[in-house]
């Protein structure tokens, strides 16, 4: 049977599938009498039909789709075999079985299809007005061209087509269930779900930054969100076994966001770290070299343009043991953990060793401000030469303050040490040496406070500047001021520790344990107890790994410079002391080739100085009285309890002090002393041609315990006792004339001051008290002068000869 045109109206009544079973019987029964139908032009609202029935297979086509097949009923079962079914607007090929069941109004349908250069399988129900789904595909190359037909955003089909690109692609599975709303599908975004296979993948992640490779990954779809499990990623080499990208919040009202989880297995914090960081505008100072860690960057990308999101970044790194450099300042790590959120860097056991310091940090890095705030848990901070330790600090914990907007500065409150890096040298600043005291080598000498600064560019060699306080001091100038703020510079090398203080007058070197000084004087005394305080602090402080100054002999050579001892000052053009494990002290000087020697054995001490002049002998004798003499000297005994001392005088005169003078005032208001005027007492002195002078010193107290003055017209013979604190005097003194004068004054009545000697010599008593400021000197009445000891008197009228040689 042929048409050539035929119209069919349309029904008032609805669609029905009620009557489905009589209506495909009686078209059934219809084709048996036909081997061949055609219908050329079947006109059906608005759309034109051709039907054609040969070989009972059905075929028609339409504007929108051709389709053949043919169907057949088991009971309330309707089965359609459709061999072909092209739908043209799509240029989709579909080919299957479709089972309605009438009863149940349930349809199924399932096979095969080929559509947007994609072939493969699909399978799907319908009930009521819902719909599942369910299909998957061959391996294809082209996914531009299906996923072009779905309403996707932009910014996630440039992330599937375009961003992530693949030689070879699979479905391996798609499901999803809808509605049918007005002859339209709605799919139900909530149950699609489905994976599919790209192989040879480039993911562009970042633009201006290199793609990621991979072999392969599985992309997921479900719950709105899409999953990229990579299959060994790539990027420059380094591994990324582990990374994960998804993009979550596909449908919804919130923003659809971008996540990127990239792992990057047993690498170096370089320039391909920091290329990743600084495309995301992470400016982290940190550079990794000799080591390599694991760094796990974790990104949150809003994909919607000019989103009010902010892009949110969290870096996990655990560091390996290698060099770490924040700036320039290398940091050498064992191991530890760094995290990076919102603007901020959190320090985990990092685990630190360098040759000169050891420990943990922990802390946290503020990024904007360039500030880190950290507690340093150290094992161990050792500064100094590869011998010699001057700064050795074990198990404290210490708060401290990282900067780095310019150069690298560390500040450490609790020990007022503050350290900065820049591109030459490193600078640490010590505020308060008390508070690092505890920790620094024991130099011989005591230091209670002060500042230094420290400078090195290789922490092998140092040059370091400052100012040292102390409480006692044993620095002084010739005007008598004692110094006890040091200023001082040096260096400290492999060799050993070069000190200078007071402009380079004073010199130190502590590995030969010599001190040079120039133009500067010392205090011997107290130079020693401050060494012996040192030796005080010995077993303590060798806990700490320092090496003490005890075990080596301290020399101190001295140019144009004082040493001064309790009460007795060595004025010297040049001296050598040597001051040895024990404490005791040999000590040589010399002073316009004078010649002393001083030494100290125990708590015993002794000085000896052969024909001094003047120079030498007023400071050490705290008396200018004696002059343009020759002096020998010799003082030995406990300066806490009792020191013995003799001077021998040769020549000179005695002059110009308080007691001489008034001692010339009587003589001058005596007419009966006329004689003792001149040559021998006069305002120009008395001149002595020899003389011994034997004392003690107890405490404040000088004891004369014999005093023998020879001159040219007279001697003078006395004893007495001086007290420094008290300032005051008393003396006994009997002189002398020699026989001539008292022949002159033979026939001079004998006055009750005056004793006249068998050989007519003339002895005068007299006696000073008083004050040293204003002493008072009067005459002694002669039987008075017998009174004095025997010994004293025979002093007084024999040679001393044999005093002079002894």
């Amino acid at each position: 049977m042929q048409a050539e045109n035929i119209t069919i109206p349309r029904s008032k009544a609805k669609p029905s599938f009620d009557n489905l079973g009589p209506t495909f019987d009686n078209i059934k029964y219809l084709l048996v009498f036909f081997n061949y139908i055609e219908l050329s032009k079947v006109h059906f609202e608005n759309n034109e039909l051709k039907i054609i029935f040969a070989d009972d297979i059905l075929y028609i086509t339409s504007n929108d789709y051709e389709i053949a097949g043919n169907v057949r009923r088991e009971g309330q079962k309707f089965i359609a075999d459709v061999s072909m079914l092209y739908i043209k607007k799509g240029q989709i090929n579909i080919k299957g079985e479709l089972a309605y069941y009438a009863d149940s109004g349930r349809l199924e349908t399932k096979g095969q299809f080929d559509a947007y250069n994609i072939k493969g399988r699909f399978q799907a129900n319908k009930e009521n007005d819902n719909i599942d789904f369910t299909l998957n595909s061959e391996a294809f190359t082209d996914l531009k061209t299906l996923i072009e037909k779905f309403p996707l955003k932009e910014a996630i089909k440039s992330w599937i087509v375009e961003k992530v690109q693949a030689k070879k692609y699979r479905l391996y599975a798609l499901s999803g269930r809808g509605t049918l709303v007005d002859h339209s599908f709605k799919l139900d975004m909530d149950t699609l779900e489905g994976s599919a296979f790209f192989e040879d993948v480039k993911i562009h992640y970042k633009e201006g930054l290199a793609p990621v490779t991979a072999e392969s990954f599985i992309l997921t779809y479900r719950k709105g969100s899409l999953y990229f499990d990579l299959k060994k990623p790539i990027y420059k080499g380094r591994d990324l076994t582990g990374s994960k990208v998804s993009i979550t919040n596909l449908p919804g009202s919130s923003p659809t966001m971008l996540n990127l989880d990239l792992y990057i297995k047993q690498t170096p914090i370089d320039s391909v770290v920091q290329e990743i960081l600084k495309a995301y505008k992470l400016n982290i100072p940190v550079e990794q070299k000799n080591g390599t860690s694991n760094v796990n960057v974790e990104l949150g990308i809003p994909l919607k343009k000019k989103s009010a999101q902010k892009i949110s970044v969290y870096v996990d790194v655990d560091v390996g043991e290698g060099d770490i450099y924040i700036g320039k300042v290398k940091i050498p790590v064992l191991d530890g953990n760094v995290k990076y959120e919102k603007g901020s860097i959190k320090l985990k056991d990092i685990d630190l060793k360098e040759s000169w310091y050891a420990g943990r940090v922990n802390g946290k890095i503020d990024l904007t401000k360039k500030k880190a705030d950290m507690n340093f848990d150290a094992d161990l901070i050792s500064i100094g030469g590869e011998k010699e330790k001057f700064f050795v600090l074990k198990n404290k914990q210490l708060p401290l303050t990282l900067g780095y907007s310019k150069n690298i500065a560390v500040n450490i409150p609790t020990l007022k040490l503050k350290i900065v890096n820049d591109s030459n040298e490193t600078l640490i600043q010590i505020g308060k040496i008390e508070k690092i005291k505890p920790y620094l080598k024991d130099f011989g000498l005591e230091v209670d406070g002060g500042k230094l600064d420290i400078r090195t560019k290789d922490f092998e060699a140092y040059t370091f500047k400052g100012e040292l306080l102390r409480k006692s001091c044993f620095f002084y100038d010739k005007k008598n001021i004692c110094y006890t703020r040091v200023p001082c510079s040096g260096k400290i090398t492999k060799k050993g520790i070069d000190f200078y203080a007071f402009n380079k007058r004073l010199y130190y070197n502590a590995n030969r344990s010599r001190i040079k000084l120039k133009d500067l004087n010392i205090d011997l005394r107290q130079f020693l107890s401050s060494w012996k305080k040192g030796e005080l602090k010995q077993v303590s402080r060798k806990k700490s790994g320092l090496k003490q100054a005890k075990g080596k002999k301290i020399v101190i050579l001295g140019q144009n410079s004082q040493i001064r001892y309790d009460k007795y000052i060595l004025v010297t053009d040049t001296y050598d002391i040597e001051i040895k494990e024990n404490g005791n002290i040999d000590a040589m000087g010399s002073l316009d080739g004078d010649i002393v020697k001083f030494n100290k054995t125990g708590k015993k001490f002794s000085v000896q100085a052969l024909r001094v002049k003047d120079k030498m002998l007023h400071p050490l004798i705290h008396f200018k009285g004696l002059n343009n003499g020759r002096y020998t000297i010799k003082l030995s005994g406990d300066p806490d309890k009792v020191m013995k001392g003799q001077i021998i005088v040769e020549g000179g005169a005695i002059s110009n002090f308080k007691a001489y003078n008034n001692t010339l005032a009587l003589i001058n208001a005596l007419p009966a002393l006329a004689v003792l005027k001149s040559p021998g007492f006069s305002g120009k002195g008395f001149k002595i041609k020899e003389g011994v002078i034997e004392y003690r010193i107890i405490g404040e107290k000088i004891i004369f315990d014999s005093v023998y003055i020879k001159g040219g017209t007279a001697t003078v013979a006395g004893k007495g006792e001086v007290n420094m604190k008290k300032k005051t005097i008393h003396m006994d003194l009997a002189i002398r004339t020699v026989r001539e004068f008292g022949k002159i004054v033979g026939n001079i009545p004998l006055l009750g001051y005056i004793f006249m000697g068998k050989d007519k010599s003339m002895t005068v008593g007299l006696k000073v008290t008083g004050t040293l400021d204003n002493p008072k000197v009067q005459t002694t009445a002669a039987q008075d002068v017998l009174t004095l000891p025997l010994q004293f008197l025979k002093r007084t009228i024999e040679s001393p000869a044999h005093i002079i040689n002894k």
